[in-house]
């Protein structure tokens, strides 16, 4: 009995240290269970803060890009212009050229059909580079009429006078 008695004593000693130990381990996992609780709370704070970064970001994204399409058809508008009027001047300056070839291919205007053939060459010349460019109408300056000095230089206009110092220059 003696022996019955022992056993029976080591067994709840035994049986105490186990609940002492299951008694620290359950403070333990109490404590941790706190801080998760309130880490929860934290959590669900940054959480709402981060869902409504969201969406101001969400909302500054579509109203930077309404503004982008704003901007672009803004400026679409003056692309457009820009571009015709540089197929315009692409025209023009194609029209020159041949005016110019034609000027400069020839000896003396007056050989070949006289100063109203030049002439006419020239009006030609005036009403080709006439084009509508933006609003209004951009024209090529009319011919100077022939003053006194004019008929000493064989009766050509400043403008034909200098047109054909620059194609002797050119050559």
């Amino acid at each position: 009995m003696d022996m019955d008695l022992q056993l029976s004593l080591v067994l709840d000693v035994l049986v105490a240290i186990l609940l002492i130990a299951t008694i620290v381990y359950a403070i333990i996992l109490n404590r941790k269970l706190g801080r998760l609780r309130a880490d929860r709370a934290e959590f669900e704070t940054m959480i709402a803060r981060f869902v409504d970064a969201t969406q101001k970001a969400d909302a500054g994204l579509k109203g930077l890009k309404a503004t982008a399409e704003e901007v672009g058809r803004s400026l679409q508008q003056p692309t457009d212009r820009a571009v015709a009027i540089r197929d315009e001047l692409v025209f023009m300056i194609e029209r020159a050229d041949a005016l110019a070839e034609k000027l400069a291919n020839r000896t003396s205007p007056r050989e070949e059909r006289g100063m109203a053939g030049f002439a006419a060459d020239l009006s030609a010349a005036n009403l080709a580079g006439a084009a509508t460019v933006g609003r209004g109408q951009a024209r090529v300056a009319p011919e100077e009429p022939a003053d006194e000095g004019d008929e000493a230089a064989g009766g050509r206009s400043k403008a034909e006078r200098d047109l054909l110092r620059a194609l002797r220059n050119a050559r």
